[in-house]
């Protein structure tokens, strides 16, 4: 455990520094780009849909033009006060979008606050911003997230699954990786997981006892650090999915670990602690700006920011979007929760949606490849696929926990389920299409005959 305290720690004063060095960059040195970047978001507005009228095409410029808001109010004379502040420009009755436009034109100063998140994206961006303006930034991350994760399956294909790593690129695929490239909202778990499972795989491959507890708890503190609440379980669910494939479904011979994780029982407990960790990196991360915000910002400022949070777990929904719309029972909260995610897999378009639009096609996917599985399988490997259940089904007990975000903002959320997708398609394709694909070749084969050439 004292690596894994030391591990913490040291990730959490490196991105408070990083944090505060970065704040101190003048600002007429973003001014340009940040002047282009909120004439951007003027034109684009706040959640336009880019291929047809479909959901999962939803652009959010909000979190990002609110991310480049804060970047830009800044004050560089207390950098530090400044950025746990997290101020920015936007007056009564204006939009986000009209408060970064009038900020970066000197036309209104920062009179709101975002203090319950780190913001710590604004590492990268505020000198990005310095050389290109958000519209490039965006591709920039998406181009280093799709890269990492591709280097990850390449890795993961040759170690000797290569069957694993094109479900992994299949998975990708269901997600609509395209809208990486249009959203940091999208893209900053995802690049983040990314880059995380990569590290991951070459420590490991490089240690022949590396220890996964120290690395998790770093991982969680810079999720807590850089997400905007989207996609954060993907930081721990997509390495722990990949690290566990390379460690027993490749049978990596050169990791004492793969004989530790022979049973399922094995398997189940690396998850959890693993997870455990991750989730100790996180909230200690998120109780310390929590902590700062009272120091610098005072009780009220704190107890309405964490009013807000408490709101995402458990506040009212909404039938519709407007305000006026009827509420949703507890049990439609929680449904719902998780359907509006799910829909997002399917070419549905915006507008009032229906749970059966979601739930139909997947059940009908759910019982066909379960009952492939049930009717071709062998022998079911549980110390493989009991362990990745539990990594799969993490992203719905996130979607519960969080009823009321998850609810609202599934066209943010619902990527998380890259990981559920992979193992669910590995599933079928391992206990169903491998094992039916042996029967054909066998039958296929000609009978040797006995004895000689006549």
């Amino acid at each position: 455990m004292k690596k894994v305290f030391v591990s913490g720690m040291a990730t959490m004063i490196c991105c408070v520094l990083l944090l505060t060095i970065t704040a101190c960059i003048p600002r007429n040195l973003i001014q340009k780009n940040s002047e282009q970047s909120a004439e951007y978001f003027a034109k684009q507005g706040l959640f336009p849909t880019l291929i047809g009228n479909y959901i999962n095409s939803v652009q959010d410029n909000y979190s990002d033009n609110t991310l480049c808001n804060i970047i830009y109010c800044v004050d560089t004379t207390h950098p530090f006060t400044s950025t746990i502040l997290a101020k920015y420009a936007q007056a009564e009755n204006e939009s986000s979008i009209e408060g970064y436009l009038f900020a970066v034109r000197g036309e209104e100063e920062p009179n709101q606050e975002y203090g319950r998140y780190w913001h710590g994206t604004s590492v990268i961006l505020r000198p990005l911003l310095m050389v290109m303006s958000i519209r490039y930034i965006r591709i920039l991350f998406g181009i280093l997230g799709t890269v990492t994760y591709l280097i990850s399956t390449l890795l993961i294909a040759k170690k000797g699954n290569t069957p694993f790593a094109v479900c992994s690129v299949i998975a990708f695929i269901l997600v609509e990786p395209w809208m990486f490239f249009t959203s940091l909202e999208y893209a900053t778990a995802f690049t983040t997981a990314s880059v995380a499972t990569l590290l991951l795989l070459i420590f490991d491959s490089r240690k022949k006892e590396f220890d996964t507890l120290p690395f998790f708890v770093a991982v969680g503190v810079v999720t807590c650090f850089v997400d905007f609440l989207t996609t954060e379980t993907l930081t721990f669910t997509l390495p722990m999915l990949m690290l566990f494939a390379k460690q027993t479904i490749c049978g990596n011979t050169e990791n004492s670990r793969t004989n530790e994780l022979r049973t399922k029982k094995e398997g189940l407990v690396f998850v959890i602690k693993n997870g455990f960790c991750w989730l100790l990196g996180y909230a200690s991360m998120f109780a310390l700006k929590i902590a700062f915000l009272a120091v610098f910002a005072g009780s009220d400022v704190t107890s309405e920011s964490l009013k807000e949070g408490a709101f995402r777990l458990a506040g009212e929904t909404r039938l519709g979007n407007m305000n006026i719309a009827p509420t949703t029972d507890y049990v439609g909260k929680l449904s719902g929760a998780i359907w509006h995610n799910l829909a997002c897999l399917y070419p549905i378009e915006t507008g009032v949606m229906r749970a059966s639009q979601a739930m139909v096609p997947t059940v009908i996917i759910l019982v066909v490849g379960f009952a492939l599985v049930y009717l071709l399988r062998d022998k079911i490997e549980g110390h493989i696929f009991g362990p990745m259940a539990l990594v799969a089904l993490l992203p719905y007990l996130r979607f519960i926990v969080l009823a009321n975000h998850s609810y609202i903002h599934f066209f943010i959320t619902y990527r998380a389920q890259l990981v559920s997708i992979l193992v669910f398609i590995y599933f079928v394709y391992k206990n169903a299409l491998f094992r039916f694909s042996n029967l054909i070749a066998r039958r296929r084969k000609p009978d040797k005959k006995i004895g000689g050439k006549k």
